[in-house]
C-alpha cells in the first residue's frame, strides 16, 4: 500500500539534498533521484550491501543505504583514492560512513524541530539475497537514485523508516 508523500516533505527534502550533496562533495559522483514512495509493507528483498543507522529520541526509526557490490567498490575507491575491486572491510566501512552522513543529516534536521535524538553505530549487511523487515509501526519512505558513469549504471536505494504513531511529524 502506498501513502502520500506530501506529509513527509521535510524528510523528503533533507534526504534528497543530502544524498546529492554527499555524493557530489565526498565522492565527486553525480546521482539523480528517479523516484520516491511511501510503503506500509515492511519486508523487502535485497542484494548487494545495505548499511543501517538507527535513530532514537523524539523521532525513532532508521535509515538504510542499499547499493550493489560493484557500486560499493567504486564508492570505497573514491573515498580512499585507491582502486578497490572486491568487497572487503574498507568497502564496508565506506558504505557505513556514507549512510551515517545521510542519516546523521536527517537526524540533525529533525532535532531542530523535535528535540535531541541519538544515532546508532552503522551496521552493514551484504550478500546475494536477503530480506529485511521493519516494524509494522513504521512508514517506509523509499528513495531511488541513479548513478551513471564509465559504463556503470546502478540504482541506489535509500530507505527511511519512521515511527509516526507516537509523534506526528506530518506538520
Amino acid at each position: 500500500m502506498t501513502g502520500t508523500l506530501g506529509k513527509h516533505e521535510q524528510v523528503l527534502q533533507v534526504v534528497r539534498e543530502t544524498t546529492a550533496e554527499v555524493f557530489s562533495t565526498m565522492l565527486a559522483m553525480s546521482v539523480t533521484e528517479t523516484s520516491s514512495s511511501i510503503e506500509t509493507g515492511n519486508t523487502t528483498t535485497n542484494a548487494g550491501l545495505m548499511a543501517v543507522v538507527g535513530m532514537s529520541g523524539a523521532v525513532s526509526g532508521s535509515g538504510c543505504l542499499c547499493v550493489s557490490g560493484a557500486l560499493a567498490c567504486r564508492i570505497a575507491s573514491r573515498f580512499l583514492m585507491a582502486e578497490i575491486e572486491e568487497i572487503n572491510d574498507d568497502v564496508l566501512d565506506a558504505i557505513s560512513e556514507l549512510c551515517n552522513m545521510i542519516v546523521g543529516n536527517l537526524k540533525t534536521s529533525l532535532e531542530d524541530q523535535y528535540g535531541p535524538m541519538g544515532l546508532s553505530l552503522p551496521t552493514v549487511v551484504y550478500g546475494k539475497d536477503y530480506r529485511t523487515r521493519n516494524s509494522s509501526l513504521c512508514e517506509r519512505i523509499n528513495f531511488s537514485f541513479l548513478y551513471q558513469e564509465d559504463g556503470l549504471r546502478e540504482e541506489i536505494k535509500i530507505v527511511v523508516c519512521l515511527v509516526t504513531d507516537k509523534l506526528d511529524i506530518h506538520n
